[in-house]
C-alpha cells in the first residue's frame, strides 16, 4: 500500500477498498472511506505517520463495512477526527446489527456477526450529515457531494476542488464486469438513474472503490454504460425467467447456476438482495406480477408483457 498523488491536493491509497486522501495545507486530512477495520487500518496509519499527516476528517460514501468498518480504529488513533456520511448510511454505521438484520432480511444470525466482526473493528459516530446537492467546506476547500444512491439508498460520491470523483461502489471496473457480471445493489431504479446522471457531473477524472486505476471522465462514462448493460442482462434474465410462474429460490438458483457465481452463506444473502431489487422494480413498474400459488409467493410476466428477440416490450 503507498500514497499516490492523483492531482493538486488529492491523493489515493489502493487497496482491496481504495481510500481518498486529500492533504490540506497544514497537512491534515480528510479521508474518503476507511475500508476495512484490523490491519489495513495500520497500515494506513503508519502511511500517514510517515508523512507526517493527521487525519482529522472522513467522508464515507456508504456503510458497508468495506468502507467504513476502519472508522473506529482512525478515530481511536487521531482523536480529534469528524465523520460525514448520508442521513441513511449514518444509521447503519453507528448501528451494525442493524445492518446485519437488513441483510438478513429479519433478526441476524450469530453467524453473520461473527463474520462481520472480522472486519468492523468497533461502530464508530457518525459526527455530520451530508447529502446530495450539499458542498462541504473544509478549510476554505469545496467538496461536492452527489448522488450515487443504488448501491445502497443512502450512497453518496465526493468531488474533491482538484476535479477529482470518488464514486464508492457505485458501479465496478469492466475487468470485474467480465468476471462476474453482477452488480450488487438494493434499489434498481436508483442505480440506472445514478449511472445515466454521471454525464451532468463535472470532474476529470474518478475513483472506483475497488479498481486498480485512475479513470478519465470519458473512461469514467465507458464503464457506466458497461454497468448498465449489465444491469438491462439481469432484467432480460429475471424475465425470461418469469413466462412461467416461478418463487424465489427457484429465480436465485437459476440464476446462480447461469452465472457459475460461487456461493456461501454471506454471498447468498447479497445476491438474494441484489434479485429482490431487481423484481421490486420490475413489480413496481408492472411488467410481472405475484401469485400465490399453495401458498407460495411466485412471479410470473404480466399479462400485458411480451418478450420479443430477446428484449423487453410494455404496452402502454
Amino acid at each position: 500500500m503507498q500514497l499516490k498523488n492523483i492531482k493538486g491536493k488529492t491523493n489515493w491509497i489502493r487497496g482491496g477498498t481504495n481510500t481518498g486522501v486529500y492533504i490540506f495545507e497544514d497537512r491534515t486530512v480528510l479521508l474518503i472511506d476507511t475500508g476495512i477495520g484490523g490491519d489495513r487500518q495500520e497500515k494506513i496509519i503508519n502511511i500517514l505517520e510517515e508523512q507526517k499527516l493527521k487525519v482529522r476528517y472522513i467522508i464515507n460514501t456508504h456503510e458497508h463495512e468495506d468502507h467504513s468498518g476502519g472508522n473506529y480504529q482512525i478515530k481511536e488513533y487521531f482523536k480529534d477526527v469528524k465523520v460525514y456520511s448520508s442521513h441513511k448510511a449514518k444509521i447503519y454505521i453507528e448501528n451494525p446489527d442493524i445492518y446485519m438484520d437488513f441483510i438478513t432480511g429479519g433478526r441476524r444470525t450469530q453467524k453473520l456477526v461473527d463474520e462481520m466482526g472480522k472486519y468492523i473493528f468497533k461502530e464508530a459516530k457518525v459526527d455530520y450529515i451530508i447529502e446530495p446537492g450539499d458542498e462541504l467546506e473544509i478549510k476554505g476547500h469545496i467538496f461536492k457531494i452527489i448522488d450515487c444512491s443504488g448501491h445502497t439508498e443512502g450512497s453518496i460520491g465526493v468531488v474533491t476542488d482538484d476535479g477529482i470523483l470518488f464514486l464508492g461502489d457505485l458501479m465496478i471496473s469492466r475487468n470485474s464486469l467480465d468476471k462476474f457480471d453482477f452488480l450488487f445493489m438494493c434499489d434498481y431504479e436508483s442505480q440506472i438513474r445514478s449511472l445515466d446522471n454521471l454525464r451532468n457531473i463535472d470532474f476529470e477524472y474518478s475513483v472506483l472503490g475497488h479498481s486498480s486505476g485512475i479513470f478519465t471522465k470519458r473512461e469514467t462514462l465507458e464503464i457506466a454504460n458497461y454497468n448498465y448493460d449489465t444491469l438491462m442482462r439481469l432484467i432480460e434474465f429475471v424475465l425470461n425467467q418469469l413466462e412461467e410462474p416461478r418463487d424465489f429460490d427457484e429465480i436465485i438458483k437459476a440464476f446462480l447456476d447461469h452465472k457459475k457465481l460461487r456461493c456461501n452463506y454471506i454471498a447468498y444473502l447479497e445476491y438474494r438482495n441484489s434479485l429482490n431489487a431487481t423484481i421490486a422494480y420490475l413489480l413496481d413498474a408492472g411488467v410481472i406480477k405475484y401469485i400465490l400459488d399453495d401458498n407460495i409467493l411466485k412471479y410470473v410476466l404480466s399479462d400485458e408483457t411480451l418478450i420479443e428477440s430477446g428484449s423487453m416490450f410494455c404496452k402502454i
